[in-house]
């Protein structure tokens, strides 16, 4: 994820679907994604942000997960991005807010407890 432009859709979407947004940037791959919207509307506004996030047409793109949460966990406010120039940022962050151990499974890392 090296396009400013892209990257700036990317928190415009943000702020206007009202989501928490992790980003991993830069030169070295990969690029990576999280996000969290929460309220009565949540899950349908973290749609129209992955659907913003499609029609950018990042090569490669997956979705790996998607599923509802009782309270959002991100270290960042509803409408906000975190960038992150490295994954050891990335997941210093993820640590701190304790989803690690689930970004890890979901990204294929390790296995979770029904693999």
């Amino acid at each position: 994820m090296t396009s400013r432009k892209k990257i700036t859709a990317i928190i415009k979407a943000a702020k206007k679907c009202n989501c928490a947004i992790y980003l991993k940037t830069g030169m070295h791959p990969p690029g990576v994604m999280v996000g969290e919207c929460d309220g009565d509307v949540g899950e349908q506004d973290l749609k129209e942000w992955v659907e913003s996030v499609k029609r950018l047409r990042y090569k490669g793109y997956k979705l790996l997960c998607s599923e509802s949460v009782e309270q959002g966990r991100l270290l960042v406010k509803n409408g906000d991005v975190k960038e992150f120039g490295s994954m050891k940022e990335l997941a210093h962050d993820l640590a701190e807010c304790g989803i690690l151990d689930w970004w890890n499974t979901h990204m294929g890392f390790t296995k979770g407890e029904e693999g």
